[in-house]
């Protein structure tokens, strides 16, 4: 179910923190004259009312704000691999060349100013079979930004996708999973579906290989949908060689364990209701 809500995420919070503050003023200027504390009770009451509103917006799989996809049908042994952030030179090439010896297919959320400045990695994601994504232009936290920036960080992503692959990305994913009525309102109006994600190996802190994999692999169930980066935003700075490392031992242990490996699209196309 969709929420009616025309007021932007970010002012809601900011409505509620003012709210908080003159509960807490009221409380502390009356709390000798009242036994009943109301202003604390309407602080406590804007706090928990903002601790609710922040998650709606982060937690990868809340439909509150509208629909969005993180995970497969449990029925089928699938895993969706997917990678954000790049394309980002190495660690981008590495992880391709491990899917390619795997024969394993994944989904890559591309950030358009890296798309703009390494074409041929785009070209060659595309070219080997695997699904593009629209990641935004240039990475930024869609819930500070107005409308028209939404917009135009999402159009212009899909206009460099398309003059590169011939082809405009049908899937997105808002930077950090962060969303909010008028971002889903935007990326539905362009023909996007949300995909969020089930599996978070928190990969971009490199936190060890070993970590990666196990913070992954515990988590794995059927219909999976894991979140890795082969890049690192528009900064391009932190290493993914843990992320590469990890990625080997992952696929080698998931095929063990039976699990094929698929896109988004194929995990959409055996969703109930979903059309690709």
């Amino acid at each position: 179910m969709m929420l009616d809500v025309n007021m932007r995420l970010i002012s809601m919070l900011g409505l509620l923190t003012g709210i908080v503050i003159i509960g807490l003023a009221l409380d502390y200027l009356y709390i000798a004259r009242r036994p009943v504390r109301w202003g604390l009770y309407v602080a406590i009451a804007g706090i928990l009312c903002g601790v609710g509103l922040t998650l709606t917006a982060v937690l990868p799989e809340n439909n509150i704000y509208g629909r969005v996809f993180c995970q497969g049908d449990i029925k089928n042994k699938v895993v969706a691999l997917t990678f954000d952030d790049g394309p980002y030179p190495p660690y981008t090439e590495q992880i391709l060349d491990i899917l390619k010896a795997d024969d394993v297919k994944a989904t890559f959320f591309i950030v358009g100013k890296n798309a703009a400045q390494h074409p041929d990695l785009v070209r060659r994601i595309f070219m080997e079979g695997h699904q593009i994504g629209n990641h935004t232009y240039h990475h930024i936290d869609l819930l500070k930004a107005n409308r028209q920036t939404v917009i135009e960080e999402l159009e212009r992503t899909n206009d460099v996708l398309l003059s590169i692959t011939g082809v405009k990305p049908h899937i997105v994913r808002p930077p950090h999973g962060f969303r909010d009525p008028v971002v889903l309102e935007v990326m539905a109006g362009l023909g996007l579906k949300v995909v969020e994600w089930s599996v978070m190996s928190r990969d971009w802190t490199n936190p060890g290989v070993e970590k990666i994999v196990n913070r992954t692999l515990d988590k794995i169930t059927n219909g999976s949908v894991v979140l890795l980066h082969d890049g690192d935003g528009i900064r391009s700075e932190a290493s993914r060689a843990q992320t590469v490392a990890a990625v080997r031992l992952i696929i080698e242990h998931l095929k063990t364990e039976g699990y094929s490996f698929v896109t988004v699209d194929d995990i959409l196309a055996n969703m109930k209701g979903v059309s690709r």
